[in-house]
């Protein structure tokens, strides 16, 4: 089963977005057309069939293409954030001049 971790400055973005948004926040990771397999950060996001809930940062479900699931079976995810101001992403944290970013 996937490990999913959040590092303390992603956490406290996390938050802001919460703080900002009444709707369900959802992270999703999977193969966008722009940013590879970077985090998403939505809300009322609909997830696709088959995707799986791989764990929860800060109360936020993390959910995982069916394709990517063995794949990342065993993984350790660190999810963790960068300063990002000029970015144009349809990801909820780039609001606040972030990125949520992967380290493994």
């Amino acid at each position: 089963m996937s490990e999913v971790k959040v590092t303390d400055e992603a956490e406290a973005v996390l938050r802001a977005v919460r703080s900002r948004h009444d709707g369900v926040l959802t992270i999703t990771l999977d193969g966008g057309c722009c940013e590879g397999s970077a985090p998403h950060l939505y809300e009322d996001y609909l997830v696709p069939f088959g995707a799986g809930e791989i764990g929860r940062v800060a109360d936020i479900p993390v959910f995982l293409p069916r394709e990517w699931q063995k794949l990342y079976a065993d993984a350790k995810l660190l999810i963790d954030v960068v300063d990002d101001p000029a970015s144009d992403a349809m990801s909820l944290e780039t609001r606040l001049g972030k990125r949520l970013v992967i380290r493994e």
